[in-house]
């Protein structure tokens, strides 16, 4: 059996420990006997658990395992942070070590180190106790069998690279994700009639309601994003999923906001919605409803227009799918298995195994009895065993199939236990941290890698960084395909992803198991038990009884997010933590509700351990910077969205180990000094962080001579930035060559006539910027720059109130690499715009966001050969839209919003623009 995901803690720690042993033996006088004796321990508990977790009957004796190397790996990291923090004690002092003496005596100024002694000798008798307890436990560990599980060598780095080229590349020809809806295509070709047929055709003054129903598994939702990206004709649409536990007002939300825009939290209501898409020709798909209340809460949004509207639906449920039909005509589709060649078609394509291996193979995808989702999850598990024989017999051989045999049992269980059974270790830790998030949830891969680091899940290879090394293991889970890609960047990357709720299910069934993590109602109701798990989820934190807080027993819990939090006092945010010392990760996300003013609890000071700290979207207002300064492992701060009172000062620039540092939208009021909001530091300042990867911060004095110290920065976003500050700034952008994200947003950038800010780029010398790929630039650029000034891998290109006077194109179609453009509020633009013959070759997306003064736009024949994506919004004087774009085969998605009357007109059907964008497969109105 492969590892579990405690087996990993306990090599962690093992690495940490020997290193301590190792690097700072000064230290350990009086200890360090104790902690090799640790040392011997922790590698009997790795190889001990390693061979347990198949054996039910220890299942007691493997928790209490557990339990002691999460100790232990406490005791290890708290001598390190001692030894960290008595070091720069030292370094203040500026008292220097003279001689070998005082070395060797500098472990008893330790004050915690005769505490650490009692607590290693604790755990040591712990393991002998267990020991003895199963006194012949050796005979199971020689008869372990890792059963083919993968090696854990983590150097995927190239491949990395080239799975994101290959996603690039199978996006623009239209083969991501679509192996499925090839075997259903009885199913798609009764279903896509109705979404292409003309207004008004047979089907009366109802609204059509078109179902398809089948086991979880079989494809529905696959289908179903598949026959939304084939709309054709409708004025707007919306894709929605939608679990069990599911909001009404957040799928109102997105459905607004995908047919019309971002719409206000006030303006959201079934009459608006209904108000929205009358008249208009909708196609709204709901996927995987799961009762009829579901349908009860929408219905009535939906106007009955005689005019081909479609609500598309998924459902595991026949009920739901005749509900929806007694209330208007409807088709239900149904989506059986597979039969054994269609199967096998699937696997084929994702495995090309050996013929040695082809009845091997069949006979296991005879076992996925015809559930697609088994199947493309046994292919990504035997792809990771490579052509070998005898691991594929050891998979085949598994007792796990034995939960699939019942022929009238669920269908996926089996196989998804199985993959999840021959992971290596450092992925079933990734894996079950995704059930930490509710289902159908769309979570974003950059907090994830936060998370992923924070807890040390991520180790690194060769020079790559922390979040280079947590993107490859994203990318191996979704080669095993147990992720579901939501939403990608301009470059193929990753931005989102969401989870099948079968693959959840096992995530769940198996964190329970591993007591990995728990999700509670209420931190009420985490506080009447204490939580076994090391993670913790509150959903609705509804605080009623501080004396809970105060008598609450101390737990090892690492993980602890609160989602909408409501406290009764503002104290009782303070009284939280004292059962929490073991913290990794801290998020409050959500109003913090209280009287007067939040402040920032100083007993975080006293998680020693964290490395993750979120105040996000909280109306957090005072901070207090001497209490966050004892967090020296801190790796992520996230303030963004706080309310504009928040006050900082130099003393967060102390955390040196900071990656990811977040400031932004965070204002001062006129009462609040300028200098002391944007952060005014001293010699010990900003570049100190020099392990920073990403900030997010507003302009201010600490730019100068400070920024350019940041040598490791990946990502920096800058707003309000000032004119007076602009030559600081791009002397210290022009250093930072390990830029791939660089966004300067300017002061006032929307109000030329009352202020001279401004980015001037021609100063931007960007040339030798070999990794930065995105750039986003807001304010008036003074002078237009030549080719030679963008960076020559530049793939997204932002530029916002640039106040541009002549024409762009000319420049920027020759950008080699430019896949993505967004010009937005430029009313100086000339009145016309030319993309000349074989301009913008790679170009895919191309947004024009209120461009008031252009009036002609001009495609010629062979330029933008490959653009996908179109928008065009608010440009008043536009007059018509460029007859080039009917040469452009490949433009797949046309959004036109805020648009003249008269200009929409020419361009819907039967309109006398109609013929230059009639190929285009999915057209947006609003």
């Amino acid at each position: 059996m492969a590892e579990s995901a405690a087996a990993g803690v306990a090599a962690k720690v093992l690495i940490a420990l020997t290193k301590l042993l190792v690097d700072e033996i000064y230290f350990l006088r009086g200890v360090k006997e104790k902690f090799e004796i640790l040392q011997s321990e922790l590698e009997w508990m790795d190889a001990s658990l390693v061979a347990a977790r198949s054996d039910t009957n220890l299942k007691v004796w493997v928790k209490q395992l557990r339990g002691i190397i999460h100790e232990a790996e406490d005791v290890v990291e708290e001598f390190n942070l001692e030894i960290v923090n008595h070091k720069r004690l030292q370094n203040k002092s500026n008292a220097p070590m003279a001689s070998l003496k005082r070395l060797l005596t500098i472990s008893t100024q330790l004050p915690i180190v005769h505490d650490i002694g009692d607590r290693i000798d604790g755990i040591n008798v712990s393991v002998r106790k267990l020991k003895q307890y199963k006194d012949n436990y050796g005979s199971v560990i020689a008869q372990s069998n890792n059963g083919g599980a993968e090696s854990s060598d983590q150097s995927k780095s190239s491949s990395l690279h080239q799975r994101i080229k290959r996603r690039r590349e199978e996006i623009f020809a239209e083969a991501y994700e679509q192996d499925n809806v090839q075997i259903h295509q009885d199913v798609v070709g009764q279903v896509m009639p109705l979404l292409t047929r003309e207004e008004g055709a047979d089907h009366g003054k109802t609204l059509r309601v078109i179902s398809i129903l089948g086991m979880g598994g079989v494809g529905k939702t696959t289908l179903a994003k598949k026959l939304y990206n084939l709309r054709y004709g409708f004025d707007c649409g919306a894709l929605v999923y939608i679990s069990k536990a599911y909001s009404s007002a957040k799928l109102l939300r997105s459905i607004m906001n995908q047919c019309f825009g971002p719409i206000p939290a006030q303006q959201l209501s079934n009459d608006k919605l209904f108000a929205n898409l009358q008249g208009k020709k909708y196609l709204i798909v709901l996927d995987d409803v799961w009762d009829t209340d579901v349908w009860d809460a929408l219905q009535s949004s939906f106007p009955r227009n005689n005019n081909g509207s479609i609500v598309l639906l998924t459902t595991r449920h026949k009920e739901v799918a005749n509900y929806a039909s007694s209330q208007s005509s409807t088709d239900i589709h149904e989506l059986n298995v597979i039969n054994e060649a269609e199967s096998w078609q699937i696997f084929v394509k994702r495995v090309h195994p050996d013929r040695a291996l082809e009845n091997l193979g069949k006979e296991m995808v005879k076992k996925c009895r015809g559930l697609p989702l088994a199947i493309v999850v046994l292919a990504g598990l035997l792809l990771g065993q490579g052509m070998h024989k005898h691991l594929w017999s050891n998979v085949n051989a598994s007792a796990r199939w034995l939960s699939s045999e019942d022929e009238n049992a669920f269908r996926c269980p089996g196989i998804l236990a199985l993959s999840y059974d021959y992971m290596p270790y450092h992925l079933k830790q990734c894996f079950l941290h995704l059930s930490l998030f509710p289902q159908d949830t769309k979570i974003s891969t950059a907090k994830l890698f936060q998370y992923w680091i924070a807890e040390g899940f991520v180790s690194t290879i060769n020079e790559q960084t922390m979040e280079e090394a947590a993107e490859a293991y994203l990318e191996d889970l979704i080669h095993r395909n147990l992720i579901q890609v939501s939403g990608l960047s301009y470059d193929g990357r990753v931005k989102s992803y969401r989870i099948h709720n079968l693959i959840h299910d096992i995530s769940l069934a198996e964190s329970k198991k591993d007591q990995f993590s728990q999700t509670y109602g209420s931190i009420d109701k985490l506080y009447q038990k204490k939580p076994d798990s090391l993670r913790v989820v509150v959903l609705k934190s509804d605080v009623l009884n501080k004396e809970r807080f105060l008598s609450y027993r101390e737990t090892r819990v690492r993980f602890l997010m609160c989602q909408n939090v409501h406290f009764k006092q503002h104290d009782y945010l303070s009284s939280l933590f004292g059962g929490f010392k073991s913290l990794r990760v801290l998020e409050f996300n959500g109003y913090i509700q209280g009287r007067g003013r939040i402040s920032f609890p100083k007993e975080i000071g006293d998680l020693i351990h964290l490395r993750y700290l979120s105040f996000e979207k909280t109306n957090l207002e005072r901070i207090d910077t001497s209490c966050l300064s004892k967090l020296v492992k801190l790796q992520t701060l996230n303030l963004n969205g706080c309310v504009e009172e928040l006050m900082l000062d130099e003393k967060i620039w102390s955390l040196h180990e900071l990656r990811h540092l977040y400031l932004k939208s965070i204002r001062p009021t006129s009462n609040v000094s300028r200098s002391r909001w944007t952060l005014t530091v001293s010699n010990s300042g900003i570049d100190k962080l020099t392990n920073l990867q990403v900030l997010h911060v507003g302009d201010g004095d600490w730019i100068h001579h400070r920024l350019e110290k940041l040598s490791s920065l990946r990502k920096l976003r800058i707003e309000e930035c000032l004119s007076s500050h602009s030559e600081e700034i791009f002397n210290a952008v022009a250093k930072l060559t390990k830029l791939q994200s660089l966004a300067l947003l300017s002061k006032n950038s929307f109000q030329p006539s009352l202020t001279n800010e401004a980015v001037p780029l021609a100063s931007i010398q960007l040339a030798n910027h070999t990794s930065l790929e995105r750039l986003h630039l807001k304010g008036k650029i003074h002078d237009w720059p030549g080719r030679n000034s963008f960076p020559p891998k530049l793939c997204k290109l932002n530029l916002e109130w640039s106040w541009i006077v002549d024409d762009p194109m000319p420049i920027l179609e020759n950008l080699p690499s430019l896949t993505f453009l967004h010009l937005g509020y430029v009313s100086s633009l000339s009145k016309k715009m030319v993309c000349l013959r074989g301009g913008f070759g790679c170009l895919q997306t191309l947004k024009m966001v209120s461009l008031e003064n252009l009036e002609e736009w001009i495609i010629e024949e062979g330029a933008l050969t490959s653009l996908r994506n179109l928008e065009i919004n608010g440009c008043i004087k536009l007059k018509v839209i460029p007859a080039g774009l009917q040469q452009l085969t490949t433009l797949k998605e046309l959004r036109i919003a805020n648009m003249p009357r008269r200009f929409v007109n020419r361009v819907k059907r039967n309109g006398r623009d109609w013929h230059k964008i009639s190929h285009i497969r999915s057209m947006d109105f609003f």
